[in-house]
């Protein structure tokens, strides 16, 4: 007898077999069990994940001798002949070879007919999605009025294909996937079943590599299976019939990145190719591993990878700065996406993979992580300085400008390098003189960004001016290589922009709050008006607040609001505030920065 492969030999031939799809399975049968069985189906989902092998149960359930079942018995002559396709009432159809209006008036025609042997005649079309338009008008009538003797069960990967006409007429079922867990445990029963060794790594990598689908699981196994001269199955062989590249390899691909070896990094990057990986699936399985590197980092759970157990990679690992994981997911997804048009792929992940060892692209990325901390820890002084204001204040014995420096420096750890722009109008002398205070002048105005000047932006935006300043991003990335908080902004997505105003979405609260200070935000708004003269403000905004500001914007003006006005909602980003005014000409820029933390809650004393 002829070799039968595994995927059709261990078909779920009963519901209670079908792995995941429990809410499609439990409608199916009470809808059985409840004789409200409907005329037409549509099931769609992915590949691989169980469409036609529910067609053919659900007809094993409403045919069977004992039935209409929820279980078909297995053993009468219709539950035989449906599975092994022999009975004339349940007629499958392979849309893709069957796709003219002749070949759908033909089933028509043939619908007339009363079963021969069964209670209903069920017609399952596979990839319906492939009827041309003229077959889809012919199936229409007949789809909405068949006979009641009649069920229509049309399986699709592509829905979204079929017309309105057809989708209204039919109950929709959508499949799932299949989950990683479902896949691995039901490999072990086939394994189990076929007297096959494998190990636990193995089962793994399959489920991976089949990508919710079981008909890809099997399949896969099945060809491990006539790869292994071994009595067990490792990863190693299933790694080699896969293409995937094991986590060991990219793990080493990642150090040396993040160690800045180019050399290595391409070096190891041959060897791969050597050993027959292909470069589109090196760069998957790159990215599918820094996405588990986040997840573990997140404390996520994926123990089922042994690697992130091992203590010298969870210190790695966890030593490894997220912004610079990110910035690499950039950098692939650019390198595949490039790779889609072009027949020079390798070429394309080579520069990648330079571009991820730049030793000054993972300084950048770093120092954005110092920066953003930098900014909680103050941001964290200055609420805690808020909170004591009104308790009395226990003085620090600060009698020197010595004194006052090392405060100074070790409040904000001498980062003055990070700052795009000084104070205002500093004197710096070559030393310091401590006189005895005198009034401080400091602006109060900490309102934050307003609702209202959002709203006025989207309603008097057009997409000229934005696509005018998306054009000019990447000059300025050029011609600004060196001002932090510029980079900041031209990393955002630019989402509205008017003749008067600029709306940007970054990443976080605390790139905005960088970006909208008052030094970084004259800065910002001068480089804006050589784009656009009439520019007069810009806004940064996080991108949780702006998904919120978007939602309304559009629901209200697809609602038929021309000049929508948005819900008065709290964008936690605060406005420019003007920085301190010191009424003395010779006080040190650092003596500044000290009263503008501590206020007149700061002692100083002549000396």
């Amino acid at each position: 007898m002829a070799y039968v492969a595994l995927y059709r030999s261990y078909r779920p031939k009963t519901f209670s077999e079908v792995v995941d799809q429990k809410a499609i399975v439990t409608t199916l049968k009470n809808a059985i069990s409840h004789d409200k069985v409907a005329h037409a189906y549509l099931f769609c989902g992915p590949r691989g994940t169980g469409k036609t092998t529910m067609a053919k149960i659900f007809a094993k359930a409403l045919n069977c001798e004992s039935g209409p079942t929820v279980e078909p018995c297995l053993d009468c002559e219709i539950c035989k002949g449906i599975q092994k396709g022999t009975i004339p009432d349940v007629i499958e159809i392979d849309a893709a070879s069957n796709n003219g209006a002749d070949d759908i008036r033909q089933l028509r025609d043939s619908v007339k007919f009363l079963p021969s042997v069964c209670r209903y005649k069920v017609y399952i079309i596979d990839e319906v999605h492939m009827l041309s338009n003229a077959a889809f008008n012919a199936l229409l009538k007949t789809l909405e009025e068949p006979p009641k003797y009649v069920v229509f069960i049309l399986a699709t990967t592509e829905p979204y294909k079929l017309p309105n006409t057809i989708l209204s007429r039919c109950q929709r079922f959508d499949f799932q996937a299949i989950s990683t867990p479902g896949l691995i445990e039901r490999i072990k029963y086939v394994a189990s079943s076929e007297n096959l060794k494998i190990t636990d790594e193995a089962v793994n990598q399959i489920a991976l590599s089949a990508e919710g689908g079981m008909r890809d699981a099997l399949s896969l196994l099945d060809q491990v299976i006539s790869y292994s001269t071994d009595e067990t199955i490792t990863i190693d062989d299933v790694l080699a019939v896969s293409g995937n590249v094991s986590l060991n390899d990219l793990l080493e691909l990642v150090k040396f990145c993040a160690a800045n070896e180019s050399v290595k990094a391409i070096d190891k990057l041959n060897s791969l190719v050597a050993k027959g990986k292909e470069v589109p699936k090196i760069a998957s399985d790159l990215t599918l591993f820094l996405r588990d590197i986040l997840m573990f980092k997140s404390k996520i759970n994926v123990n089922s990878k042994p690697l992130f157990s091992i203590e010298e990679n969870k210190s790695f690992l966890i030593g490894l700065p997220n912004s610079i994981i990110y910035k690499w997911l950039e950098i692939i997804n650019q390198a595949v996406n490039q790779m889609k048009f072009s027949n020079q792929k390798r070429t394309y992940f080579d520069l990648a993979l330079l571009k991820m060892s730049d030793a000054k692209e993972n300084a950048d990325n770093a120092l954005m992580d110092k920066i953003n901390y930098l900014e909680y820890q103050l941001n964290e002084l200055e609420v805690k300085l808020k909170e004591n204001a009104n308790k009395p204040l226990i003085k620090p014995a600060l009698t020197t400008a010595k004194d006052l420096l090392k405060i100074h420096e070790e409040l904000i750890n001498e980062d003055t390098s990070y700052e795009d722009a000084p104070l205002a109008n500093p004197v710096v002398e070559a030393k310091p003189t401590i006189t005895e205070a005198k009034e401080v002048v400091i602006s109060h105005d900490e309102s934050f960004i307003s609702i209202k000047d959002i709203n006025r932006i989207l309603n008097d935006g057009t997409k000229d001016i934005k696509e005018r300043f998306i054009k000019e991003w990447p000059i300025l990335k050029i011609k600004y290589p060196d001002l932090v908080a510029m980079n900041m902004l031209l990393n955002g997505n630019i989402v509205a922009a008017s003749n008067e105003g600029l709306i940007v979405e970054l990443r976080d609260t605390g790139f905005c709050d960088r970006v909208m200070s008052y030094a970084n935000h004259l800065k910002i708004l001068e480089i804006l008006k050589s784009i656009l003269p009439t520019i007069q403000e810009f806004y940064a905004i996080p991108h949780n607040v702006w998904l919120s500001i978007r939602n309304d914007f559009k629901a209200k003006f697809t609602s038929g609001e021309s000049q929508p006005i948005l819900d008065d909602i709290v964008i936690p980003v605060k406005m420019p505030v003007k920085p301190l005014e010191v009424k003395e000409d010779n006080t040190d820029s650092k003596i500044a920065k000290l009263k503008r933390i501590f206020g007149d809650k700061l002692e100083i004393k002549e000396i």
